[in-house]
């Protein structure tokens, strides 16, 4: 379809409430002769009270949602390739200023850096992330009700938005959705969250921090090793998290009153501080290894450049690839949508790398200059020089009276050049 017939932008209506979309079978193309494996068919409590047909989704996004929420260090590693990915902008490559021109207007108008980023984002969190096209917008779709129903074969029917009663749920047709798959496997009809590898590392973290952790006083400079419950009852997540409350607002000097169910050891200095210390860092660096950000990135960042750079082009190739086969065929007959080149380097980096392209006739000398915002053609206007300008380097000092003195001396020397000075 021609980007024309979108353009001014159309509207579309195609979404059902309560009742399944038709679908042309093997249309536009064909989905052969063999069947899915897929995961059984779902109408059960957990995702509807009386939900439709839907194949229900891989993992739990509830406790996906909430890691990511609660974990700093999981955010920031979840967050930071997303960033990356779609930091740099973006190119609509086609033959066509006209539809080149439309289509960039179109996703400026949308914000299409920022959505594309959250789009990412949920992807990494849930596995699968949406954005439902409407014909003049894009608009992001929560992952955690939203669902897909496939024929046999594999082709998608609809996508299904589970609002608690099948009445009221609404169906959408495959062109109406845009699908990002996080991590595609075997063929599942979702992708793979990339916290779900991580949720034994997160839990063994929260026990060193919590369990067989320390309390720390922020009042003084003592670590105390705790142990809390007995044998045959130990505590649980919310008492031993009381405890830890109760040692955090102790005042320095305060005497420790505790029960028989609780022991404690100071353990400033001790090995087994600093084995706590080694235990904490092996489980950080496995997750940070786990979500494809070395943890040498925030310390020495070309260490972990052969990791996380390929990761984030893969990212973006995903993106490409969903935009391209997806939503730009509804717009346009030709264009396609093109991540422009990261840039993970410095200054210092970057223009080394441009004196070696300089120097073996990669780049002109012309496309640097471009590239940073200066005249092509390395033309620069000169600007008058103020009246009042200190050009001679002197210190508060006026060159107005500096300008006067130089004309009254005329062509005389100015300075003594024997040293010799005559009382007036």
């Amino acid at each position: 379809m021609a980007l024309s017939d979108y353009w001014p932008f159309k509207r579309r209506s195609f979404a059902t409430v309560g009742q399944d979309p038709s679908y042309n079978k093997d249309d536009p193309k064909s989905y052969g002769a063999g069947v899915i494996r897929r995961l059984q068919v779902t109408n059960d409590s957990t995702f509807g009270k009386s939900g439709g047909s839907k194949e229900p989704q891989v993992g739990d996004y509830r406790t996906y949602m909430n890691v990511y929420l609660s974990d700093p260090i999981v955010r920031t590693l979840i967050d930071l390739p997303c960033l990356y990915a779609s930091k740099d902008g973006y190119d609509i490559v086609t033959d066509s200023d006209d539809e080149r021109i439309a289509i960039t207007k179109l996703f400026d108008t949308i914000n299409i850096e920022t959505l594309l980023y959250s789009w990412i984002r949920n992807g990494r969190i849930f596995g699968t992330s949406y954005l439902e096209w409407t014909g003049d917008n894009l608009v992001l779709r929560s992952s955690q009700n939203l669902f897909v129903q496939r024929d046999p074969n594999g082709q998608i029917m609809y996508y299904y938005q589970d609002l608690g009663s099948d009445k009221d749920s609404v169906r959408f047709e495959e062109d109406e959705i845009i699908e990002f798959k996080n991590n595609p496997f075997d063929d599942y009809a979702y992708g793979l969250s990339d916290i779900h590898p991580i949720l034994y590392l997160v839990d063994l973290k929260d026990y060193a921090e919590r369990d067989i952790g320390t309390a720390l006083n922020k009042y003084a400079s003592s670590r105390f090793d705790i142990s809390a419950g007995l044998p045959d009852m130990p505590y649980g997540p919310d008492k031993i998290n009381e405890i830890v409350s109760a040692f955090n607002g102790l005042e320095p000097g305060e005497d420790i009153i505790h029960g028989n169910d609780i022991q404690i050891n100071e353990m400033s200095g001790t090995d087994r501080a600093f084995e706590y210390g080694k235990y904490f860092d092996d489980i950080s660096m496995k997750i940070h290894t786990a979500l494809k950000v070395p943890v040498t990135m925030w310390t020495s960042p070309e260490d972990a450049r052969p990791i996380f750079e390929p990761y984030v082009k893969y990212l973006q190739k995903s993106v490409e690839d969903a935009l391209n086969s997806q939503l730009l065929p509804q717009i346009s007959e030709d264009a396609k949508f093109k991540f422009r080149q990261m840039n993970v380097d410095d200054a210092f980096t970057k223009a080394k790398t441009d004196m070696i392209y300089l120097a073996e006739g990669v780049l002109s000398p012309g496309e640097v200059r471009a590239e940073r915002g200066l005249d092509p053609e390395g033309i620069e206007e000169l600007k008058p020089t103020a009246e009042n300008v200190n050009v001679s380097g002197g210190r508060d000092q006026d060159k107005k009276e500096e300008s006067k003195r130089t004309e009254n001396r005329g062509n005389q020397p100015a300075a003594n050049a024997t040293g010799d000075r005559k009382n007036e």
